[in-house]
C-alpha cells in the first residue's frame, strides 16, 4: 500500500491511498477539474479510484466529493451526522455509504477504522487503513483540536501517519487573524500546532513508524521550513530515523510506501 498527498491547507484537501488491487481518496476538497490535472500530471489513472472517504463536512474537505463520486459512479463513505451537515454541498449521490465512528468498514481490499476526534465539525472522522494482505497502517490525523487518549492509542500501532502541524503558534498570534479566529484556530476544536504535532510523537514514538508526513498547514500562519525543523529537530532529539515529509497545498507529495 502507498499513499500520496495530493492537495493539504485550507484551500482543499485530498489524499489518495493506492493498493494491490484498489484505490480510494480521503477527502476530495478539490474541483473534479483540478483532481484531474494533478491525476494525470502524477500518472495515475483517475479510474482507478474506487471510493471517496470522507472525514468531515467542511468545504476544503468536500468541495469536489460530490462530483467526483457522480463522474466515476463510485461509493462516497461518510458518517451520518457528516452527511446530513454537508448534504447541500455533495449534491445527488448515487450511493452512500455510513459507516460509525468507532466501527472498522472494508472497502475491496482495504480495512478502515473511524475514530472520533475533537472538532468543530458535525463528527470529525480521523482513519487508519490498513490492507487484508499487509500488516501495515496508514493513520490520517488532521483537523483536531487536541490529542485525546484514544488518539494516542490508535496511534501506536501505525507505519506511517499523516499528521496535523497546522500552525506556528507565535505566527498565529501576531498575524493577521481576527481575535476570536485565533481563538478557533488554537482551541480545543480547533488545529494542531507544530508544537503540539512534536509533542504528541513524542507519546506514540514506536520502532515500527517509519514515515511521518506533516499536513494541513496554514499558508497565513506557519511555514513549511518552521514546521519541518520543529519536527527533525524534536526527532534527532529522540534519535528516531523516521522519514519526514511536508504535504503542500499546491503540489502532492512524492508516493510513500506505507
Amino acid at each position: 500500500m502507498k499513499v500520496r498527498v495530493l492537495a493539504s491547507g485550507s484551500k482543499g484537501n485530498c489524499i489518495l491511498v493506492s493498493g494491490q488491487g484498489s484505490a480510494l481518496l480521503v477527502d476530495a476538497g478539490l474541483s473534479l477539474k483540478r483532481l484531474k490535472e494533478i491525476l494525470f500530471d502524477i500518472d495515475f489513472p483517475i479510474q482507478n479510484i474506487q471510493a471517496v472517504v470522507i472525514s468531515h463536512e467542511h468545504s476544503d474537505h468536500i468541495k469536489g466529493a460530490g462530483a467526483v463520486a457522480r463522474h466515476l459512479g463510485i461509493p462516497l463513505y461518510v458518517n451520518e451526522n457528516t452527511y446530513a451537515a454537508g448534504e447541500s454541498r455533495f449534491g445527488r449521490i448515487r450511493e452512500i455509504k455510513f459507516f460509525e465512528n468507532g466501527t472498522r468498514f472494508t472497502m475491496q481490499d482495504f480495512l478502515i477504522e473511524p475514530f472520533s476526534v475533537p472538532h468543530d465539525s458535525a463528527d470529525n472522522s480521523c482513519f487508519l487503513i490498513s490492507e487484508r494482505s499487509n500488516a501495515s497502517k496508514l493513520a490520517i490525523l488532521t483537523d483536531l483540536g487536541y490529542p485525546t487518549k484514544l488518539v494516542k492509542q490508535k496511534m501506536k500501532s501505525p507505519s506511517t501517519i499523516i499528521l496535523e502541524s497546522n500552525h506556528d503558534i507565535d505566527m498565529l498570534i501576531n498575524g493577521p487573524y481576527a481575535w476570536w479566529l485565533k481563538q478557533r484556530v488554537k482551541g480545543k476544536h480547533g488545529h494542531l500546532s507544530n508544537v503540539q504535532a512534536s509533542e504528541l510523537v513524542g507519546e506514540i514514538l514506536h520502532d515500527g513508524l517509519k514515515n511521518i508526513v506533516l499536513a494541513h498547514l496554514s499558508e497565513t500562519n506557519n511555514e513549511p521550513e518552521l514546521a519541518y525543523l520543529a519536527m527533525k529537530n524534536f526527532l534527532a532529539s529522540k534519535n528516531a530515523t523516521c522519514n519526514l515529509f511536508v504535504a503542500g497545498q499546491h503540489q502532492p507529495t512524492e508516493w510513500i510506501e506505507v
